[in-house]
């Protein structure tokens, strides 16, 4: 019978358990497919540090104090996405996975003005300089993918990736994570409601 061991060599110290034990499995999201339970290859007798494999796609994952690694990525990817659009939110969430909070934010501010360029705003005005933040927000409002009761939330991503481009100060979780959420809605608005409604349509 095949087992999620039959391809680990590992080194023994004496200390062992096997497969039957509950000590043997641990639970949690697989960064690479999401499936929530994983072999439990090696631990150390503090349980501080755990090496792991998923019992579904059988990615190795190592666990120091708590933090995963490779880390499991938060929120998700709004179908319909381009290729470009999709790399940027893909490296946000990672930066997100990883603690990088503050290069999250300013990929967040960068990839609305993205979005806005992509729906119509032109990259460089009669002076080759890029749009303003606050031309982007315009362009969004005027195509209809935010409203008027959006604005609060656009004024966040403003905010805190102004901190993130212009002073030293760290960006916490928090604020990276709330900026982030908004960034997701921000793309389910402007490509997934289409393709979900493209997908929706009645074959002819």
């Amino acid at each position: 019978m095949v087992t999620p061991f039959d391809d680990v060599y590992v080194f023994s110290t004496g200390h062992t358990y096997s497969t039957s034990s509950e000590r043997a499995y641990a639970t949690g999201d697989c960064p690479k497919c999401g499936a929530h339970q994983f072999v439990v290859v090696a631990v150390t007798g503090t349980q501080d540090a755990a090496w792991l494999r998923c019992l579904k796609c059988k990615l190795a994952v190592v666990a120091n104090h708590g933090v995963t690694s490779p880390p499991q990525l938060p929120l998700r990817v709004p179908s319909g996405l381009p290729v470009d659009e999709g790399a940027v939110w893909n490296e946000i969430r990672e930066c997100l996975g990883v603690g990088a909070f503050t290069a999250s934010v300013m990929l967040c501010r960068k990839l609305l003005m993205h979005v806005a360029v992509a729906h119509g705003l032109p990259a460089k005005n009669a002076k080759d300089f890029a749009p303003t933040f606050a031309q982007c927000v315009d362009r969004l409002l005027a195509e209809g993918i935010v409203t008027k009761r959006m604005e609060p939330w656009i004024e966040r991503i403003r905010e805190v990736g102004n901190e993130a481009n212009h002073e030293i100060a760290p960006v916490g979780k928090e604020s990276a994570l709330d900026v982030a959420t908004f960034t997701q809605k921000l793309l389910e608005l402007a490509y997934e409601m289409d393709d979900t409604m493209s997908k929706a349509q009645p074959a002819q």
